[in-house]
């Protein structure tokens, strides 16, 4: 099953056996998910006098945020367990230094990780199947915010690690070959959130995936300098 967005990306959805029990939505546009304070909220507060009555819904730099990427509602809940969706591997400990990798206070009851935050990494069982030149960025879901949690940036080289010609640097089973002729990137984020949190809700929105060209890649790929790491 692929869904063909326009003349530069489709994503592919993975035909991995042990996945299937998640009925994960496929990507859709941010605009799609617009929150729900900024539904409810008016355009303008006419009981403020002491500064800006207009309020974020006339910010062009905001509004304009929906407009770009695409996001998926999480597909189950996050309740600290691992499952085939939302698995470990990743630890405060890497990036020592920082407010996610702070100690608790115990007593610390059945969980006994000394870390306030817990990370998964979460499979999506989607890709991104873009042209050349064509990167994809992950970032934290843009018109929201939340204390409890947080969905880390990044992005990787295209085709960076593909195995047995169908999948690229993923635990996920593909059977769809890769064509070299494009470029592809696993639609896989890394979450963090508090202990305290007992789970993150089943449809909530925590990522955004946007597509970006580079026009440097774009040279190396159409001059045969850059093939990624095709085995």
């Amino acid at each position: 099953m692929n869904v063909e967005v326009n003349s530069y990306l489709t994503w592919e959805y993975c035909d991995d056996p042990e996945i299937q029990y998640l009925e994960c939505a496929a990507p859709t546009a941010m605009r799609n998910h617009m929150p729900e304070w900024f539904k409810k909220l008016k355009g303008k507060r006419n009981e403020i006098t002491f500064a800006e009555q207009r309020t974020i819904r006339n910010c062009l730099g905001f509004r304009g945020l929906a407009n770009i990427g695409y996001t998926i509602p999480l597909p189950e809940d996050l309740d600290g367990y691992d499952t085939y969706f939302a698995r470990g591997r990743v630890h405060p400990g890497m990036i020592e230094g920082t407010l996610f990798a702070g100690v608790r206070q115990p007593p610390f009851g059945s969980d006994r990780s000394p870390y306030e935050y817990r990370f998964k990494i979460l499979h999506y069982p989607w890709r991104a199947k873009m042209s050349k030149g064509w990167r994809l960025l992950i970032l934290p879901y843009l018109l929201d915010w939340n204390n409890d949690w947080n969905e880390f940036a990044g992005t990787v080289e295209p085709n960076y690690d593909v195995q047995h010609g169908t999948q690229i640097g993923s635990s996920l089973k593909w059977t769809t070959a890769i064509d070299p002729e494009y470029n592809y990137y696993n639609l896989e984020t890394v979450i963090a959130y508090k202990r305290s949190v007992s789970k993150i809700n089943k449809g909530t929105l925590t990522f955004c995936a946007v597509p970006l060209f580079d026009p440097e890649l774009f040279d190396k790929q159409r001059k045969g300098m850059y093939n990624g790491n095709m085995d």
